[in-house]
């Protein structure tokens, strides 16, 4: 993928998943700007497009991170990110709280794409799948099924989810008659299908969405029925899985595959309790995949008590509580994963200079450390 690919679909396709869930009120393409202008872009590629000093942050995906174990993740790397940072001459700039949100939802908008797919590959595994036994694809084998670069136009894995979901039973249906068995997909395999069937049909327009709305994509969860089998949090029917559970939603094309592979089972479900498919636009659908991901990749609250183990276990109340950091004070009742990193990038220098003169070693934090800690930093209490 290049640098203007990339680019390309940050600006087209960039879900906004601050509005719900708790999420960080940041915007996608603002942090792409950030990631460029603070210099992340030297140390860190997207896909293989920028520097090779740090992680790809395409390639790193480890499920997905929330924003606390993202900001976690940000505090473990310090030491060697500042030392990095010195070797290469990259200089230390300051990012504002703005530009810290924006940063975190551009990184939780890559964790959520695939990697661009390999064509031959596609082609190899619509072979093995029997795919073109009913759709034509390049060769005009197979008039059962619809022509599958008929849907080259549409760059959105909703769009896919949507119309794979609409297809099934006819295809099904269809596939039983001949003796062939309904495939079984994964993502990746998806992906470089996907991939292939572009590849062949170059002429083919793009049908772009609009950005996926989480807080329209709860309304829309909500009023077409989807909370009657589904549970989010917590609320919700117990017919189907909680659609809540972290590592559910792992890539817009994990849930159009999830989609596919679980069609059969969600209509007969909904036939034995007499309730109607949802019918959703592939807007729509956009919209409900950009909330299902804000939902699953939202912090749980963290517990206070927990986090006031953690400030005396690390370290942090021996420098902080001392004088010799700025005091806790300054977070109460506005502690949340962005204002930590933002502290922590203008501030982190500074600290850990200062730890090193005192002999104190850099503490490291787990995901669920990082929400206690924010919960003490919010409490009211000393």
């Amino acid at each position: 993928m290049t640098q203007r690919a990339l680019i390309a679909i940050v600006l087209v396709t960039a879900p906004s998943w601050a509005q719900a869930a708790g999420k960080t009120h940041g915007d996608v393409r603002r942090g792409w700007g950030v990631f460029v202008a603070k210099s992340c872009a030297r140390c860190h590629a997207t896909w293989g497009q920028g520097g090779d000093i740090g992680p790809d942050l395409g390639r790193t995906r480890a499920g997905g991170l929330t924003d606390a174990e993202l900001a976690a993740a940000m505090w473990n790397h310090v030491p060697r990110m500042w030392g990095r940072m010195q070797e290469e001459g990259i200089p230390h700039v300051a990012i504002s709280d703005a530009e810290m949100a924006d940063l975190f939802a551009y990184l939780s908008f890559v964790r959520a794409l695939d990697e661009p797919g390999d064509p031959e590959i596609g082609r190899r595994l619509l072979s093995q799948k029997k795919c073109g036994v009913c759709h034509s694809v390049e060769h005009g084998k197979g008039a059962i099924a619809p022509d599958l670069r008929r849907w080259a136009q549409y760059r959105n894995p909703a769009v896919w989810a949507k119309l794979m979901f609409d297809h099934a039973p006819k295809m099904v249906e269809a596939m039983h008659r001949r003796g062939i068995a309904p495939p079984s997909l994964e993502a990746r395999e998806l992906v470089h299908i996907v991939s292939y069937i572009r590849s062949v049909s170059v002429t083919a327009e793009a049908e772009l969405l609009e950005p996926g709305d989480p807080a329209e994509g709860e309304r829309l969860f909500h009023e077409r029925g989807c909370i009657k089998c589904h549970s989010v949090r917590g609320e919700g029917g117990k017919i189907g899985p909680n659609l809540g559970n972290p590592g559910w939603a792992t890539s817009f094309t994990g849930v159009a595959i999830k989609v596919w592979n679980r069609g059969p089972g969600m209509r007969a479900a909904m036939a034995a309790n007499a309730l109607e498919a949802p019918n959703l636009t592939p807007q729509e659908m956009a919209h409900v995949i950009a909330y299902l991901f804000a939902v699953t990749y939202s912090d749980q609250p963290g517990s206070a008590a927990a986090g006031v183990q953690v400030l005396q276990e690390k370290g942090c109340a021996r420098c902080h509580e001392a004088g010799v950091g700025p005091v806790f004070d300054r977070f109460r009742g506005r502690a949340t994963p962005v204002t930590v990193a933002q502290a922590l990038w203008n501030h982190g220098p500074t600290m850990l200079e200062r730890m090193r003169d005192l002999g104190i070693r850099w503490p490291t934090l787990s995901g669920q450390e990082m929400s206690d800690l924010l919960a003490a930093l919010n409490a009211k209490g000393p």
